[in-house]
């Protein structure tokens, strides 16, 4: 009986376990994914002001003509860079996806080994107590 409660404590110790394990990864997908929107939604908005800077506005003068090309230039710069950060954002946020399936998995598995395990005490505990076979041994 003391060891079916350890095998017991032990189960539902994994199974809290799995269930952390699932909590923290699916706090670090979502953290990722936000990640990756931010880092999208900048990539968007740097091209658009390179895109801006680009059309000008009919500068008057060659200083500003030179001033508004290099922004352009360096607009366009940070938006690939911006781009690049984005695409390595949703690989790790993949990642973090695919981590968080793995853990969901564990934890389903967990818990269905628990409720086993509950299940088969049950119907141990159900089971009447029935007098063990005495063997008697005979010399013929």
């Amino acid at each position: 009986m003391a060891d079916d409660r350890r095998r017991q404590r032990r189960v539902r110790l994994i199974e809290r376990l799995r269930i952390a394990e699932q909590r923290r990864a699916a706090a670090e997908a979502q953290e990722a994914e936000a990640v990756r929107r931010r880092l999208a939604h900048l990539s968007e908005r740097t091209e658009a002001l390179a895109r801006l800077y680009a059309i000008g506005q009919g500068p008057l003068h060659a200083a500003d003509l030179r001033s508004a090309s290099l922004l352009g230039t360096h607009l366009r710069g940070l938006g690939r860079t911006a781009s690049a950060q984005s695409d390595r954002a949703r690989d790790a946020a993949d990642a973090r996806l695919a981590e968080l399936a793995l853990a969901e998995r564990r934890r389903s598995r967990a818990e269905e080994d628990r409720r086993a395990f509950e299940r088969a005490l049950a119907e141990r505990r159900a089971m009447p107590d029935l007098p063990l076979a005495r063997r008697t041994w005979h010399e013929t």
